[in-house]
């Protein structure tokens, strides 16, 4: 048991490593790609033809890989003040409840965006030669890593191995 905890552990440090590499990338990269499309049409009187494609496309993915990002760090919206005055015993079974409503979402949202994400087949974007199915398919990854977190909360909820306080996100007291 030991064993797997350690590993449950690593791959979770892992994970948060991850994703604080993909969500600072792709936001430093949108707002790069932003600044220049500014710059090029207002200092130098020449748009940029990918000035409001590219960027759509990774604010989306942004978006899919950021929602995973806080469901890890369990800064998503949520109702944490009622949840903090509840007793233990009613705090832990809301928050279990809680993992698996969202755990479900994620699993819809991997379903459905992956058939989503497919259906762009090989079509590339207008204005750069890329395909849109590489900023589409963080739909279903990001569902799919709310999924895991999500499952893998519950399962230390349920272990006793994470306490419900853990689940909250850091108060402003």
């Amino acid at each position: 048991m030991a064993s797997l905890t350690t590993l449950i552990a690593r791959l979770d440090l892992w994970l948060t490593r991850a994703l604080d590499a993909a969500v600072i990338g792709l936001a430093g990269l949108l707002f790069v790609l932003l600044n220049i499309a500014v710059v090029s049409r207002f200092v130098f009187n020449n748009s940029v033809s990918w000035s409001e494609e590219l960027p759509a496309h990774i604010l989306a993915a942004l978006t899919f890989i950021g929602a995973a990002y806080l469901t890890r760090t369990s800064e998503h919206l949520g109702f944490d003040a009622v949840v903090r005055i509840l007793p233990p015993g009613v705090k832990r079974a809301v928050m279990a409840g809680n993992l698996i409503l969202i755990a479900g979402f994620g699993v819809l949202l991997a379903w459905y965006g992956g058939i989503a994400a497919a259906s762009f087949g090989s079509r590339m974007m207008i204005s750069v030669d890329l395909p849109m199915a590489l900023f589409r398919y963080t739909m279903p990854v990001g569902g799919a890593l709310i999924a895991l977190i999500s499952v893998t909360r519950l399962a230390g909820l349920l272990t006793g191995q994470v306490h419900p306080d853990d689940l909250l996100p850091e108060s402003d007291a």
